[in-house]
């Protein structure tokens, strides 16, 4: 049967119409599952301050110092009998994050504090660490730098507490709890204080501490800020049998400019390198290394990074995931 319809009636009839459509198209979009989100990079930081995990093994967490500066240097050692040990705490404003990092580890104690040199951005985060934390022993260099207010800041708290305070260089060695052992490399033997003239940048940095860590069979050089000077001397030195490493510490923050010689580097031929530095800052050195078949972690790209070995094998642990394009991530390293 035809309707005929008039104006009025035609509109309200596209009215409904337009209305019933809209209904429709409601009720199948809240059918419809939202669009997934991707995923977001792996973060393992529980993993990583998870000490239980571990308590069994040599353990070594370098510390991510948040900060839109570089902030220096701060990790943590733990032996496989619980003695832990602190090198050094970044700059003075990094002092509350590693004092929050080994709250969540549950650390009130450590066993030995040590400062590889009193650079800032070394010695600098001990002001806070020694106000907050109880320490045993304190090792550094013998190189008192009373003009810089980041050393009398850290020194401060440490000699109102009586911390014992210990001089290392060349030769001494010493442990952290039974299985773990430590020598000194460098400063040379009875050089310091006298050869540090004018407390510049190199004079300071060439004459930081210098230690190689053994448990079971496995070796791990660290070596703060040296640079290429002191490099090619411990290559020629008494020592030079004592830098082949499974692990190194790259030098001064994985500055080529200053340090990591092709010499020093071989010398060493580490598996795993370690590059302590919150702004990446270093990917010719890194592929440089990559090149030699060295597996390179960086707190820039990594975050928080946990070592931890049964004396036999090194497992890398780190926080975020990073790898070039188009490789897979995992986020552990190989076993070494």
């Amino acid at each position: 049967m035809f309707i005929r319809m008039n104006g009025v009636c035609r509109a309200l009839f596209m009215l409904a119409a337009a209305a019933a459509m809209l209904a429709a198209c409601t009720k199948a979009t809240s059918e419809i599952e939202p669009p997934a989100v991707p995923e977001e990079a792996s973060v393992r930081t529980e993993e990583i301050f998870d000490r239980e995990a571990y308590k069994d093994q040599l353990t070594i967490r370098y510390f991510y110092l948040d900060g839109k500066d570089l902030m220096g240097d701060s990790f943590l050692i733990i032996s496989p009998d619980g003695k832990t040990m602190l090198v050094d705490s970044g700059l003075p404003e990094a002092g509350t994050q590693v004092v929050d990092y080994l709250n969540k580890l549950g650390i009130d104690t450590l066993d030995i504090a040590l400062n590889t040199h009193p650079h800032i951005d070394h010695i600098g985060g001990f002001a806070t660490v020694a106000k907050e934390k109880e320490i045993k022993q304190f090792y550094m260099i013998n190189l008192p730098y009373t003009k810089s207010s980041a050393y009398t800041n850290a020194m401060s708290p440490l000699e109102e507490k009586k911390v014992p305070v210990r001089t290392l260089e060349d030769g001494d060695v010493f442990q952290l709890g039974d299985q773990v052992r430590f020598e000194v490399l460098s400063p040379p033997k009875g050089e310091l204080p006298d050869a540090v003239k004018v407390f510049s940048a190199p004079e300071i940095n060439d004459y930081s501490m210098v230690f190689r860590m053994t448990y079971g069979e496995r070796t791990f050089l660290f070596t703060a800020d040296i640079y290429k000077h002191r490099e090619i001397e411990l290559t020629a030195s008494p020592w030079a049998d004592k830098l082949k490493s499974d692990m190194m510490d790259i030098p001064h923050h994985g500055s080529e400019s200053t340090s990591s010689s092709e010499a020093f580097l071989r010398a060493v031929s580490p598996q795993i390198a370690i590059i302590s530095q919150n702004i990446f800052q270093s990917p010719n050195l890194k592929e440089r290394l990559e090149k030699k078949g060295t597996e390179v972690y960086t707190t820039g790209l990594h975050g928080h990074i946990l070592l931890h070995t049964d004396g036999k094998t090194i497992q890398v642990k780190t926080e975020k995931d990073w790898e070039p394009p188009g490789k897979d991530s995992a986020g552990e390293g190989k076993e070494t």
